[in-house]
């Protein structure tokens, strides 16, 4: 989008945004420049739009239906992409290997797309999701969140995650925390590179969001009155 032209005080030494030559373009200003004092430019304001921004809840029992709708959602979706994890789910077999592959179809969605993807963790992150914190740009946890894996102890083993976490973890820390099934604290998961901040998420979200989401702005001169309003200065 373009707004309207207005005039710039061209000051010595600081170069403008952006300054067109004489020969690229022809001339944008040429009867725009009527009442300018000495030193001032015609300038036009190029905004250019931020990145778009989505938000992704997922409760901790989801059915296969909403999960495609995610998927669906994620196939088209640019820009930033926030994923938050509510609730904790409890075992069941048949629900766990369903989730199985869907999770597979969602990490190889997220790694194809051109998204920015930030993970929310808070509270017990447990199974599955962990997957999320993995495959981010930016892993966020609240000092009390956990992540770990208790359905080895019962035969499961997430076999998608695993290889996702390996974007992030040495394989030697995989093959503990899926031995074990035992869960670490935020600060241990920094330590070993699952997330990359630990405090408090929203505040940091917020300024991920701010430095990342907002237009893009750049005043657009012409050369020929940019020598003149110096020359003049």
């Amino acid at each position: 989008m373009i707004t309207c032209t207005r005039s710039l005080r061209v000051v010595p030494g600081q170069p403008a945004q952006l300054i067109l030559d004489e020969g690229q373009v022809e001339d944008p200003f040429k009867d725009r420049r009527h009442g300018l004092a000495p030193g001032e430019v015609p300038v036009m304001t190029l905004t250019e739009p931020a990145m778009p921004l989505t938000t992704i809840e997922v409760p901790a029992h989801a059915d296969k239906k909403f999960y495609e709708g995610i998927m669906e959602l994620l196939s088209v979706s640019t820009g930033m992409v926030v994923f938050r994890f509510l609730g904790q789910q409890v075992w069941d077999k048949d629900y766990y290997m369903m989730a199985q592959e869907i999770f597979s179809e969602l990490c190889e969605i997220v790694d194809s797309r051109p998204t920015y993807i930030v993970n929310v963790a808070k509270g017990d992150v447990r199974s599955l999701p962990v997957a999320f914190a993995a495959l981010s740009d930016v892993s966020l946890a609240e000092p009390d969140a956990t992540f770990g894996f208790p359905e080895v102890r019962v035969g499961g083993m997430p076999a998608c995650v695993t290889v996702a976490m390996r974007k992030r973890i040495s394989d030697d820390y995989i093959r503990k925390m899926i031995t074990d099934g035992l869960p670490i604290d935020a600060r241990e998961a920094q330590r070993v590179g699952l997330v990359d901040f630990v405090g408090d998420v929203e505040t940091e979200l917020s300024r991920i969001i701010f430095r990342n989401c907002k237009p893009k702005v750049t005043n657009v001169m012409y050369r020929p009155d940019c020598e003149k309003a110096w020359g003049a200065q």
